[in-house]
Formats: C-alpha cells, structure tokens, sequence
C-alpha cells in the first residue's frame, strides 16, 4: 500500500481558497456593526450598547478565526474553524435580533 503525500504548497491553496469567502463575508458584517456602533453610541440605551459592543466582539473574534484558516499551517481542512466562523455569524444574528427587541 502506497501512502499519498499532498504537497503542501496545495494545502495553502485550499485553505486560502476557504478562508478568503469567509474573511469577505467577515468584513461585510464587522465594518458596519463597528461604524454603526460608534455612530450611533449616543442614540440608545446601555442596553443596546453592550449588545452592540458584544457583537462587535464576536465579529472581530469570527474575522480573526477566518483569517487564522488562511495562515495557520495544516495538514486537512480547518472544519473546526470553520464551524466557530459560522457559529460566529448565527451567534451575531441572534444577538442582533435580541438588540432590535430593545
């Protein structure tokens, strides 16, 4: 039985090829949940201020796990990150939802 050896230079390629959809998708929820936060700080509530920073947090959390799918060197594919990316994005939605109830 022959073992197959990938080449590493392709394990880059795919993982590159994974991370840069979700880095995108990343910035275009982090970019305006940071802008609107700032911009629109003195309009509401505390309430809806800790709910804007935490998801704040989370997407900056989610961008920086996106980008670490592309950088991290690996043998497979980063399904965990990948997961933790995702979970990210239901995670924000959620809290978004709870916020608008405020």
């Amino acid at each position: 039985m022959t073992r197959q050896v990938s080449h590493p230079a392709g394990n880059a390629l795919l993982r590159w090829k994974l991370a840069t959809p979700l880095i995108g998708l990343s910035l275009l929820m982090v970019v305006p949940a940071v802008f609107g936060t700032v911009t629109w700080w003195s309009f509401y509530g505390v309430g809806y201020r800790v709910l804007s920073v935490v998801i704040c947090l989370v997407l900056t959390a989610q961008l920086a796990v996106a980008v670490s799918i592309g950088v991290r060197p690996g043998r497979d594919v980063p399904w965990t990150r990948t997961g933790l990316v995702i979970l990210g994005i239901l995670l924000t939605c959620g809290l978004a939802r709870l916020r608008h109830e405020l």
